[in-house]
């Protein structure tokens, strides 16, 4: 059915929507879908364009439904389920790469943030230890005595510098689903979901600084380095029910609970400095602390309408509408309670509201699927990302048999965002694009 199942049920996979769409079913399946995933992400940034390509194979999802007639009036059947669905992929990475301006009044560098730090900071022993700490550890700041403040030689002596930045992203979400529904006259389907989430993210951040044309004095290059590594277990329940007043109409709502985490997380940085011939001496290499700590994030809850429209033994179309609120996202630990971190989250996220749709036309045995989803952006008006919204594409066909049945899919997701490598008056943002594709093969059997 595309994207959208959130009235129609009696499918794994539609029971992350929908969780009644378990009571739908009249007999027992075991499903598993693997998947490859192919990613293409280009930026543009300071007039140059960068591309990278990467592919990954995971295991989507798996499921096992027992299903049980009662043969009676009223409840007419029972279903529970068990599996696990892959929500969400963070598998990505980019290259952002130019040369700034010797001229321009808008060129900036890396080091003018770590600089503006330091100077917020004033004395090195209060330098924090994973931007301020480290450039000052390897020279690449120093203090200006007439100024007493602290730059570097890019500030100084003007820009010109070639800068590239390589971002590697991976990891993902899923949820381990204990489902239980129920079919009541054929008209009324009730389920609930309880749901295990398991979560990482791992982020690699190298970002590089050369005078590749000799025109800044002393100063050579740089490397800088982030690793973040990230990893957790959350818990939610999920209700739904899908009504259907007449055979050709099914009406759904789903309402998800926050997912309630408890996250670890590893942090630290490291820097190299280079210099031109005559003052090599003062190259170092320097890796900061390493920063642990655990907290809780909990995250929107969502509301989902759904209605579905069917033709017997012909085809079905069905709309999905869903609402949430990325502001309530809320952090908190044993000690400050992130009440900044949270401040930040509400001024910059806001409410949005996904879209899917999606149709199934039987041809016999053979069945065509197609499907698009809109995805609004979570950003507040004022934010530079306030239009990153995502499109999802999907298409696919199935084939039913005796006891059996194998669905072969293609997703595309496609997403266009604005990304600073720091944080100053002025910088300018590369622009990239991301578009990732993914081929799915369903098997199930039915008994």
């Amino acid at each position: 059915h595309g994207l959208a199942e959130g009235a129609l049920g009696g499918d794994f996979g539609s029971l992350g929507i929908n969780p009644a769409g378990i009571g739908v079913y009249r007999k027992s399946e075991l499903t598993i879908t693997p998947t490859i995933l192919f990613g293409k992400t280009s930026s543009d940034y300071l007039n140059n364009r960068a591309e990278t390509e990467d592919y990954d194979f995971m295991l989507n999802d798996f499921g096992l439904v027992m299903s049980r007639l009662t043969d009676k009036a009223g409840w007419v059947s029972w279903s529970f389920g068990i599996g696990y669905n892959r929500m969400n992929n963070f598998n990505r990475q980019f290259l952002i790469r130019g040369v700034q301006s010797a001229t321009s009044a808008n060129s900036s560098s890396l080091l003018d943030y770590m600089t503006a730090r330091a100077n917020d900071a004033y004395y090195p022993d209060n330098f924090d230890p994973f931007y301020a700490g480290p450039a000052y550890d390897v020279n690449l700041l120093y203090l200006d005595t007439l100024a007493d403040a602290f730059t570097n030689d890019l500030a100084r002596d003007g820009y010109g510098q070639f800068q590239r930045r390589k971002v590697d992203e991976s990891g993902g979400t899923g949820e381990y689903t204990f489902s239980f529904g129920a079919n009541y006259g054929d008209k009324l389907y009730m389920g609930s979901t309880f749901g295990i989430h398991k979560m990482r993210f791992s982020q690699v951040v190298n970002h590089t600084e050369s005078d590749d044309n000799q025109v800044i004095e002393y100063f050579d290059a740089f490397k800088f380095a982030e690793y973040l590594d990230a990893f957790g277990t959350g818990y939610t329940f999920k209700m739904g029910m899908i009504y259907r007043p007449i055979n050709l109409i099914r009406i759904g709502v789903a309402y998800h609970l926050p997912v309630f985490y408890h996250i670890s997380e590893d942090y630290h940085t490291t820097m190299e400095s280079f210099f031109d011939p005559g003052n090599q001496d003062l190259e170092g290499f320097t890796r900061s602390v390493q920063n642990s700590f655990d907290y809780k994030i909990r995250t929107p809850s969502r509301m989902i309408a759904s209605v579905a429209v069917q033709l017997p033994k012909l085809a079905t179309f069905n709309v999905d509408y869903e609402f949430l609120n990325y502001s309530t996202i809320s952090m908190d630990d044993k000690e400050d309670g992130f009440s900044n971190e949270n401040d930040a989250i509400h001024t910059l996220y806001t409410r949005a509201s996904n879209i899917r749709a999606g149709g199934e036309v039987r041809l016999g045995a053979v069945y065509l699927r197609a499907g698009a989803g809109f995805y609004g952006s979570p950003f507040a008006k004022a934010e530079e990302n306030r239009d990153a919204y995502t499109m999802v594409y999907a298409g696919g066909l199935g084939f039913r048999g005796e006891g059996f049945f194998l669905d072969l899919g293609y997703t595309m997701r496609s997403v266009t965002e604005s990304y600073y490598m720091y944080v100053l008056p002025g910088v300018t943002a590369a622009s990239v694009g991301t578009d990732i594709s993914q081929f799915a093969a369903t098997l199930g059997l039915r008994f």
